[in-house]
């Protein structure tokens, strides 16, 4: 019980710390998740992706794979990617088959900070480009290419944000998905 209690209260310190209010989404999408391997960080991580996407108007509804609609986005984790795979990356998604998103969870542990903010950015990086249906990136926020350190600072304290073009672009993407 006691376990329990400290564990609840680790999340919720950790993620008001990268995470702060955001207002009520209007739009939804469907975000299925394999297992990472620690539940308490997994969960952080979906609260740190919720609130960067509820910030743009967008809710994200979190199934586990067992129950997963097939218009859903699934999320899936490499524990060992090799070297030569997309060097440097932290996760890859399939923005033309719009469905799926590998993550690269042992290179996310391996960066410095708050795990749990980095992969809930991580995570929000890669639905984006899923719900654009384009790779691109922009010049700045969540959706560069490659994140400074500055930016991995900052995702520690306040979550990154959507450019005005990436939340044109997420719109666009959720209306074509709905349509479909």
């Amino acid at each position: 019980m006691k376990i329990t209690g400290v564990a609840v209260m680790a999340a919720m310190v950790g993620t008001t710390v990268c995470a702060s209010a955001v207002p009520a989404a209007e739009r939804q999408v469907v975000v299925c998740m394999a297992s990472a391997e620690d539940m308490l960080l997994e969960n952080q991580a979906k609260i740190v992706s919720s609130a960067i996407f509820a910030g743009i108007g967008v809710k994200i509804l979190w199934h586990g794979p067992s129950n997963c609609p097939t218009e859903a986005i699934f999320i899936t984790f490499s524990h060992d990617a090799p070297a030569s795979l997309l060097p440097g990356a932290l996760a890859y998604a399939m923005p033309y088959e719009g469905t799926h998103i590998v993550v690269f969870y042992d290179r996310v542990k391996n960066r410095p900070g708050s795990v749990s903010c980095l992969l809930g950015h991580v995570i929000a990086h890669e639905v984006a480009h899923i719900l654009q249906g384009l790779v691109r990136h922009s010049e700045s926020g969540i959706m560069k290419a490659q994140w400074t350190g500055p930016d991995y600072q900052q995702m520690n304290g306040k979550p990154l944000r959507f450019t005005d073009e990436d939340v044109t672009l997420i719109h666009r993407g959720l209306k074509a998905r709905v349509a479909r």
